[in-house]
């Protein structure tokens, strides 16, 4: 179980590589854009598999019934992860074309671009946990640091509402922009979530 879901997490990594890309991109063209997600999509159903393979082994008892719940619930919060990141790519598919506005295209490369630096470090430090389940000190102290990320998360997250209220934008712009930032943001809350699930396992076991 430990390694898929280390393999889910790697893929979460890659599909977020690309978005950051995006992001750099400012000349980016339609046929850059569906390629970027057409790769996401297909990591996104790796994930997919690997999700539904440990349901399959959690349902033929490969856990002990007193983890189970939490382990069911674990695999859904790496999951939305991965779904989260696919979301942005769909999201910036769309809504790329508004990227002209240049209060818009500010936001995308600041804020929003922070808010995936430290989506992208909690994957990360959610990895390491994975790595190191067997060391109940290193993955407390890890814990610890996914939730102090997860708060600036938020902080980030407020700030662009802030900004995004002051601003005259249309419909379009105004829901493109939100769409992105609540799913960075629940990118976060799922990691952070994956994490107390992953510490109650341990302890657990």
């Amino acid at each position: 179980m430990i390694g898929r879901l280390k393999a889910h997490v790697g893929y979460s990594l890659q599909a977020l590589d690309l978005i950051q890309q995006t992001i750099t991109k400012p000349d980016a063209t339609e046929d850059y854009l569906d390629e970027v997600v057409r790769k996401i999509t297909a990591i996104e159903r790796e994930g997919d598999e690997i999700i539904r393979q440990i349901d399959d082994n959690i349902s033929k008892g490969a856990l002990v019934p007193s983890v189970i719940g939490n382990a069911e619930l674990l695999l859904d919060r790496i999951d939305n992860i991965l779904d989260n990141i696919y979301y942005i790519s769909k999201e910036i598919r769309r809504g790329y074309v508004v990227w002209r506005n240049d209060n818009i295209r500010k936001i995308i490369g600041g804020k929003f671009r922070e808010m995936l630096d430290l989506d992208r470090t909690i994957i990360e430090y959610v990895g390491a946990m994975l790595e190191r389940t067997r060391d109940l000190e290193f993955c407390s102290r890890y814990a610890r640091m996914v939730s102090t990320l997860e708060e600036e998360v938020d902080e980030v997250k407020e700030y662009i509402l802030d900004e995004v209220y002051k601003l005259n934008l249309s419909a379009v712009e105004f829901n493109h922009i939100i769409s992105l930032i609540y799913s960075a943001d629940r990118i976060a809350d799922n990691a952070q979530d994956a994490v107390q699930l992953l510490m109650s396992i341990i302890s657990a076991i």
